[in-house]
């Protein structure tokens, strides 16, 4: 499998224009004598370099493992590398001359690496493996997306910036003993909610290496840095993603404390007494991903913890409306900070996400003074083009919560929820790609995501269920909707690319699903974990759906299979193999036939789960409509059935119910079946959310996990979408095809990102007419549809009133 995921990455580089992958056998670095055994580790690099004159360009590509934060002079420059897989290894491209000066100059790395090598028998069979993945969960100390071959740095200058490279000599490296990591897990396990992301850390003041990016070496310690063979053990790769975002934000106010005048914090510096023990609660207006830094000063063996949260719980560990306070507590992971007594700053080397944090002080015979904090935001640079009003207000705050959400999980990857987990999973990540195109026009991080998934291959043709990270957890059916990302993409980004260099990776996974097809021409039971969506309350009712029938078959993997299998036919008409595409589309109405004889139940007008017409959902019946199972006049009466009326994304008893999550599928079915204007009532179930004052989506119903899951987020993208109705009139966007669904709007302004740059519309709607206004790109042809009848827009401004019905 090594192999195989080397082989794309030299066809990945070579397809898309950048630097030809190349193993990284030499220019790594490490400190001698520091063996694999020694993680967590963080390491300090510097080197000196003299300049007769400033340069007009020093390009350099820099790389680490795990991690690394470049200074020049003192100043954060770059940060990475992006996060990527042994075979797809990023490397940083930065220009360092805006930061140089004539004469001497530092430029300085801290690398760190929480990677614990797993403890396998020798020739560990794959079970063993995982296993110890599985128990490592509560031991390692870096995010599981993370992975890792050996500690080290690399950094390659280009012209005159080659002497800085790290096979040359003169670069020099001290361990940080004071600077530690510790599992996340073991902080939050009486909360009984899994937690892989990024993880606590531990600064012991005393013990640590301090100004280290400074004009000269300080300190014991520094030596030579010896080269790093075991490096050569993965592919390098540019990164063509652009730097993370580093903006100064406010890091929250104090609103509870039991230290007189600690209200002030940190607009004025507050002293804890000695002997004593304080706490800080500080709240946010809303949610954020930053880096946080404290400055204290005296305080010798003093012990602070900085906690962060995303919401406060009740003393069940409930929580309720996201702003209230009162007595309720905080609950998440926790930074430790150990001053010595002198002016320090603390700062975690990872990123921390919260609405909520609390310092908490115990100090010793010495006050210590809290001097400041500051937090600067991080995530993946998007500009907004996308915008949302009209006259229900709250459409709008459902569109900025859910722009808000996508942001703050979308980083060198998309991520399932910045704080619990941090990683890359499908299914949340297709309506991630859909925000991203819609609200800022940018498919940089979309194409990362469908070449990630592509060098993860499991079981002979699937995926991990979320790439990169370092334990397998594959999710058949998420397989299925990496074609689907394909599909979307073919129709929102000109760019082809990205499909063609995936089109045998494709097949793969449309053909894993083939031998567990029955006679009847439904799927049997396959391996792996056949995750659809959470539903059900209690767990009892999860481990049903998706459910198997007598016969062990299922007509949700069913039409799931089924809807892969148009997508990829479409795929392969216009861009693949043409007769493959003909054998895709056959199997795709032998599935369809298949579903319609074995599920159809005539007496409830519905599909069935299973072929024994025994479980019911809304699941099965949106994907029926969405991929043409149910007719036209079947799937308006359907939509009747499984939605109940006045309660949003709801179900009728009787049929499992989609998640914030599924939802959009739900959604599609809607707009699929020319029922568009019923959206605007699913959206009810956002509107309740507000009431509880989200400042991002959570992950489920109830008493969830996450606060911040950006799967729940996608009306930003269908507020666009459907109810401004923007979106492709062709295949790579070669055209806008513009079909409104206003329910019972009279006022709408919209601006929503394509390829050739934005569209915005301004709906007006008084008496029986109503009145539109669209302005797009003129090299963007396009057409309006409105009940039944399409208008050219052959202006680059078109005003149209047309009437009401």
């Amino acid at each position: 499998m090594m192999k195989a995921s080397a082989s794309i990455a030299l066809i990945l580089a070579g397809v898309s224009g950048a630097a030809i992958a190349q193993p990284a056998a030499q220019g790594w670095i490490t400190q001698a004598d520091l063996p694999a055994a020694a993680n967590p580790v963080v390491l300090h690099f510097r080197r000196t370099v003299d300049l007769a004159v400033q340069p007009r360009r020093y390009p350099v590509r820099v790389s680490a493992d795990n991690r690394f934060i470049l200074y020049v002079n003192g100043r954060r420059v770059a940060a990475g590398p992006s996060t990527g897989d042994v075979a797809h290894w990023r490397e940083t491209a930065v220009d360092l001359a805006p930061y140089l000066t004539r004469g001497r100059n530092v430029v300085a790395a801290v690398v760190w690496n929480g990677v614990k090598p797993l403890k396998l028998p020798p020739d560990p069979t794959p079970q063993q493996v995982r296993n110890a993945e599985g128990a490592a969960l509560f031991t390692q100390t870096a995010p599981n997306f993370q992975q890792s071959v050996a500690t080290g740095f690399h950094l390659a200058g280009d012209g005159e910036a080659a002497a800085l490279s790290t096979d040359r000599p003169g670069w020099r490296v001290r361990r940080d003993a004071g600077h530690g990591f510790e599992n996340g897990w073991r902080q939050i396990i009486k909360g009984g909610w899994f937690y892989v992301a990024g993880h606590p850390e531990t600064i012991d003041a005393a013990k640590a290496d301090v100004d280290w990016t400074g004009p000269v070496e300080r300190g014991a310690g520094w030596q030579d840095t010896v080269a790093a063979p075991e490096a050569a053990g993965r592919t390098l790769v540019a990164d063509r993603l652009p730097l993370q975002s580093y903006d100064a934000t406010t890091p929250g106010t104090v609103v509870r404390t039991d230290l007189a005048g600690g209200a002030r914090f940190p607009r004025q510096a507050v002293t804890v007494p000695a002997n004593s023990s304080v706490k800080l609660l500080i709240q946010r207006d809303a949610m954020v991903s930053a880096y946080p830094e404290l400055d204290v000063s005296g305080g010798a063996g003093s012990t602070i913890t900085l906690t962060w949260s995303e919401a406060l719980y009740d003393a069940n560990r409930k929580k309720g409306d996201r702003n209230l306070i009162g007595d309720r507590a905080i609950f998440g992971i926790h930074d430790t900070f150990l001053p010595d007594g002198r002016p320090r700053t603390f700062a975690p080397l990872w990123w921390r996400t919260w609405r909520y944090a609390e310092i908490a002080v115990t100090t010793k015979a010495q006050p210590l003074v809290l001097t400041g904090l500051r937090a600067f935001e991080t995530g993946y640079p998007f500009r907004q083009v996308g915008r949302f009003a009209s006259d229900d207000p709250t459409l709008t705050r459902i569109f900025d919560v859910g722009w808000r959400t996508a942001r703050i999980d979308a980083h060198e990857t998309y991520m399932d929820t910045a704080y619990w987990e941090q990683l890359q999973y499908t299914g949340d990540t297709r309506l991630q790609m859909l925000i991203s195109y819609a609200v800022a026009g940018d498919p940089r991080l979309a194409e990362q995501a469908i070449d990630a998934y592509a060098g993860s291959n499991v079981d002979g043709g699937l995926m991990d269920g979320a790439y990169p990270q370092r334990t397998s957890n594959v999710i058949a059916p998420f397989s299925l909707i990496w074609v689907a990302m394909l599909d979307d993409w073919r129709m929102r980004q000109p760019d082809t690319a990205p499909i063609v260099r995936h089109l045998d990776r494709m097949r793969q996974v449309i053909d894993w699903f083939q031998p567990w097809q029955q006679p009847s021409g439904l799927l049997g039971k396959n391996p792996q974990w056949n995750f659809i969506d959470w539903v059900g309350q209690p767990a009892t009712d999860r481990k049903i759906f998706p459910s198997y029938g007598s016969t062990n078959e299922s007509c949700l993997m069913s039409v799931s299979w089924l809807g892969a299998l148009q997508q990829g036919a479409r795929i392969e008409a216009a861009l693949g193999d043409r007769a493959r595409g003909e054998a895709d589309a056959a199997k795709a109405e032998a599935v369809k036939q298949a579903i319609r004889t074995r599920c159809w139940v005539p007496a409830r007008g519905l599909f069935a789960d299973n072929p024994d017409g025994t479980v019911f959902s809304q699941h099965m019946n949106a994907l029926a409509i969405l991929y043409d199972v149910a007719t036209p006049e079947e799937a308006r009466a359907i939509l009747d059935r499984i939605v109940a009326p006045g309660k949003g994304i709801d179900a009728p008893a009787g049929l499992f119910t989609t998640s914030y999550y599924f939802a959009w599928y739900l959604a599609q079915a809607f707009v699929h079946a020319g029922q568009g204007d019923r959206y605007l009532r699913l959206l009810d179930t956002w509107r309740d959310l507000l009431k509880l004052n989200y400042t991002t989506w959570p992950e489920e119903r109830g008493d969830t996990r996450s606060d911040s899951h950006a799967w729940s987020a996608h009306p930003t993208a269908d507020l666009l979408g459907i109810v401004a109705g923007i979106g492709p009139g062709e295949a790579g966007y070669r055209s806008v095809r513009i079909a409104p669904a206003l329910g019972d709007l009279k006022r709408v302004d919209a601006t929503a990102a394509t390829p050739a740059g934005p569209v915005r519309v301004r709906y007006r709607v008084k008496g029986s007419s109503m009145t539109a206004e669209i302005t797009r790109p003129a090299s963007l042809p396009g057409s309006f549809a409105w009940r039944g009848r399409n208008y050219s827009l052959s202006r680059p401004t078109t005003r149209l009133t047309l009437p009401l019905r």
